[in-house]
């Protein structure tokens, strides 16, 4: 359990490396539009897309960091009044959705990469699957951290206390 957790907390740390130097680009690429814009009066047409594939990659990055943490949005109404095994079960249940949405996702990106290899982006001519590929790189993430939730959440003690790293 212990070297699963380890293996997960590397993979965040690394995600959460890339998608903050995502997020420079990002903001560097809308930055350099506005100046050229207003400033010098002379629109550059690769900065709109820089940002959107950066926005992109950023948030199929980032989906899978709030799994961990249990941060995505949730409606917990029902889900508070529960305890003991059936919180638990209701736990892998949603886990099971979000690995099942990964798979998906995984899937569907590999396709979707494939079918637009031989594509290029309009104003910086990179090749589209680079960009689609974010989709299967996001549901692999997804899948695995959902995988490491449900170990977590099976592998509780019976006194109800999560095991210490």
């Amino acid at each position: 359990m212990k070297k699963l957790h380890r293996v997960s907390d590397i993979t965040n740390q690394i995600v959460s490396y890339l998608g903050i130097t995502i997020f420079v680009v990002l903001i560097l690429a809308c930055v350099t539009q506005v100046f050229c814009r207003f400033v010098l009066n002379n629109s550059l047409s690769w900065t709109e897309e820089l940002a959107r594939y950066c926005f992109i990659w950023m948030h199929m990055l980032g989906a899978s960091l709030l799994i961990e943490s249990s941060s995505h949005a949730t409606v917990t109404a029902v889900l508070d009044l529960l305890h003991g095994a059936v919180r638990k079960l209701v736990d892998v249940v949603v886990e099971l959705i979000i690995f099942f949405n990964g798979t998906v996702m995984l899937y569907a990106g590999a396709q979707l990469a494939y079918s637009s290899r031989a594509n290029l982006s309009t104003a910086m001519s990179l090749p589209m699957w680079c960009i689609n590929s974010s989709v299967a790189v996001g549901g692999l993430l997804l899948m695995f951290q959902a995988f490491v939730q449900i170990a977590v959440i099976l592998l509780e003690r019976k006194s109800g206390e999560e095991e210490v790293v």
